[in-house]
């Protein structure tokens, strides 16, 4: 049985996500900027952020004790300049919604069906050990990438319309916002 955990990305991690960041996998699909990479640093080392909002926290994920994931998470609100009508539409209600970015980072966990059930198992922790308001999960995968759309599926996220990215690296590109309410 595998055994899945997720800790916040600290000092030692970050040699593995740099290294996971520079995979031809991971750089198709993830914001690979030097504001980015800088954020990741100041988050690791405790400073202040000045990406976006400066409040993503960026997460690895360990199964049977060795990484292989980099998630990140930052708290939706309807007042944040990046957010479309799209996003403000589809916000909690009565709880947090939270935005999540995920990607298996080690090539030598790709393939191999783990995708979704780490979603699931990490929105699990996520709720449990961080915040037991959080309801909505928002996921916008680019709509050039229909493998990760179908793993997103598979993990009960629901395409609930297109987007194009209003700022950071992917700014212009059209998008699909996938939305999980519990």
């Amino acid at each position: 049985m595998l055994n899945i955990r997720f800790e916040k990305a600290n000092l030692q991690h970050q040699k593995i996500i740099f290294d996971w960041l520079a995979q031809p996998h991971m750089q198709e699909f993830w914001d690979n900027s030097q504001e980015h990479k800088a954020d990741i640093i100041n988050f690791i080392h405790g400073h202040p952020q000045h990406y976006f909002y400066g409040t993503t926290v960026y997460w690895v994920g360990f199964i049977n004790e060795q990484p292989f994931c980099f998630l990140l998470t930052d708290q939706q609100l309807s007042c944040q300049e990046y957010s479309s009508d799209l996003h403000r539409d589809n916000l909690s209600k009565s709880g947090h919604t939270i935005g999540l970015d995920f990607g298996i980072g080690n090539p030598l966990f790709l393939n191999k069906g783990l995708a979704a059930s780490t979603l699931d198992t990490f929105i699990n922790y996520f709720i449990i050990q961080v915040d037991p308001k959080a309801d909505t999960f928002f996921i916008d995968p680019d709509e050039n990438n229909p493998r990760a759309q179908h793993v997103y599926e598979k993990a009960g996220f629901q395409v609930v319309g297109n987007f194009l990215a209003l700022g950071g690296a992917f700014k212009g590109q059209k998008t699909s916002l996938m939305v999980k309410k519990l």
